[in-house]
């Protein structure tokens, strides 16, 4: 037993409290849903029992002990957290399929107690607002001649407890074909969200970036003859840097860090939506000292 559940004990101990009935109707509740046995089952289901003493375990912890004890719950209050809760979930799903028009929208919503859920989530809304007032648009005018499909999907690519980021895959379809991301990425110590400039202290960061990107997209291109960037072109380097602020990007599981572009957005569309891994031993020494954990 730990110097934690030891003060517990105690604490408990020491106090004498009447248990309210709204608790102890809770225990009865979750008692009575427990798997019956009778004498005709040959076979018990210890999934079933396990997972319901682990319920009462779990009631009992987290509901009983804090109503019944302030001690614990003041005790129960210095547990460390690390990071804070964040919940991502479908609030909406818009959908149309009819001849040669097709909608389907998942909206999600980022559950947080800080800002940074509450302007995605109204980005979000925005995004998703627009898109489907334009396939509408589109469907109103062309009626039953043409085509037209818009789909928007989302998912939590870095989930950890030092970061959060969400990605949202957005695919729309006319006269031709066109693919873009958004990335959302949440530091969960702060609770804010942080653009890509935002983790360098060095203002040499975005050059070492862009000459990093352009070196791989050298050897692609040498490898492989039908791979061909834009990185040549007039176009693509009349922009001061490869890397306009802001720019997508996340951390992935290796502490690398991903840049990744929209389709057309550094090559022609069949070479697809590009990204690079900027390995964390190019960055460690040009981050910001609260962001070099990231790396390791």
């Amino acid at each position: 037993m730990n110097k934690f559940d030891k003060t517990i004990k105690r604490l408990a101990m020491e106090e004498n409290r009447t248990v309210p009935r709204s608790v102890t109707q809770a225990i009865d509740d979750t008692l009575s849903n427990l798997p019956e046995s009778t004498c005709k089952i040959r076979h018990i289901n210890y999934g079933s029992r396990i997972v319901g003493i682990a319920a009462c375990f779990v009631l009992v912890l987290f509901v009983v002990m804090p109503n019944v004890s302030p001690a614990y719950a003041e005790a129960l209050e210095g547990v460390p957290v690390v990071g804070k809760l964040i919940n991502l979930v479908t609030v909406r799903n818009y959908r149309y399929s009819e001849g040669n028009f097709e909608m389907d929208i998942k909206v999600p919503q980022v559950q947080t107690q800080d800002e940074a859920g509450e302007f995605i989530n109204k980005d979000v809304n925005q995004l998703t607002e627009a898109l489907v007032n334009e396939f509408y648009k589109t469907l109103g005018v062309s009626q039953s001649e043409g085509c037209g499909a818009i789909y928007l999907d989302y998912m939590a690519i870095t989930d950890n407890p030092r970061w959060f980021t969400l990605k949202l895959s957005v695919s729309e379809t006319a006269a031709d074909s066109h693919s873009y991301f958004k990335f959302y990425n949440i530091d969960r110590e702060k609770g804010t969200i942080v653009e890509l400039s935002e983790l360098f202290d060095s203002e040499n960061a975005v050059k070492i970036l862009s000459d990093e990107i352009d070196r791989q997209m050298a050897i692609r291109m040498s490898e492989n003859s039908n791979i061909v960037f834009w990185k040549d072109e007039a176009e693509f380097t009349s922009a001061p840097q490869t890397l306009v602020s802001p720019h997508n990007y996340y951390w992935n599981k290796d502490g690398d860090l991903v840049i990744p572009f929209d389709k057309y957005e550094v090559g022609p569309g069949y070479i697809g939506a590009p990204e690079f891994v900027i390995e964390k031993s190019i960055i460690k020494d040009l981050l910001k000292p609260e962001y070099k954990d990231i790396v390791g």
